[in-house]
């Protein structure tokens, strides 16, 4: 992955997204925070024996800005829920890396492009990449990576381990050589399973806008 040739920005990749989603600004340090702090009371509520799942969501929601943060995120969204009274905590977030074009030798299709990605993951030993699924959707293709870790909460001297689960869909731009990172993740580990299906549903139905 080198020898940048492209250096126009990609177009915009649009999600349809089920249920009740929040768009937030993570530059924003003090609104980011507070906007999470409002999903995690909405998803868990307010309740005294709640606080370990308050922490847990909290922490979780947390990464994902700080991680959306650091990588310059075109855009982060956070679920409330998918369906009416079912919270659904989880985030997505959406950039395309710097520095991510292919060689000049690698054409411009989606074989070509979602394929060297795949052999240079390989030769990186990327984490997660025993898991590396191609899927194709009506409007864009993508190759997706699935990781999985177990996490302690603590919170007055209780603790409490589950587990985070995260969703990797890298997009090729239709007619280029570029990748467009869709990051799912999710508190709900212990649900991998539904939770990939879901992530999975919303990056099938992913478009690319004023794609030539």
């Amino acid at each position: 992955m080198s020898g940048a040739t492209e250096t126009r920005r990609p177009p915009a990749l649009t999600f349809q997204l089920p249920g009740r989603w929040l768009a937030l600004d993570p530059r924003d340090v003090d609104a980011a925070a507070a906007e999470v702090e409002a999903v995690v009371r909405e998803v868990v509520g307010v309740a005294d024996d709640a606080v370990l799942a308050r922490r847990r969501i909290r922490d979780a929601l947390g990464r994902a800005v700080d991680a959306a943060r650091d990588a310059e995120a075109h855009a982060l969204f956070l679920c409330l829920e998918i369906v009416p009274d079912l919270p659904t905590p989880a985030a997505l977030t959406v950039h395309a890396p710097s520095g991510m074009r292919l060689s000049p030798a690698v054409g411009t299709s989606s074989d070509a492009v979602l394929g060297a990605l795949l052999r240079s993951f390989e030769t990186l030993e990327i984490d997660g990449i025993e898991t590396a699924t191609r899927l194709d959707g009506p409007r864009a293709s993508m190759l997706r990576l699935e990781r999985s870790y177990d996490e302690t909460v603590v919170e007055a001297d209780v603790a409490v381990t589950a587990t985070r689960f995260e969703a990797d869909c890298w997009f090729a731009v239709p007619g280029s050589k570029q990748v467009v990172l869709a990051s799912f993740t999710t508190p709900l580990g212990e649900i991998r399973h539904g939770m990939r299906n879901l992530f999975d549903s919303v990056a099938l139905a992913a478009s690319f806008a004023n794609a030539q």
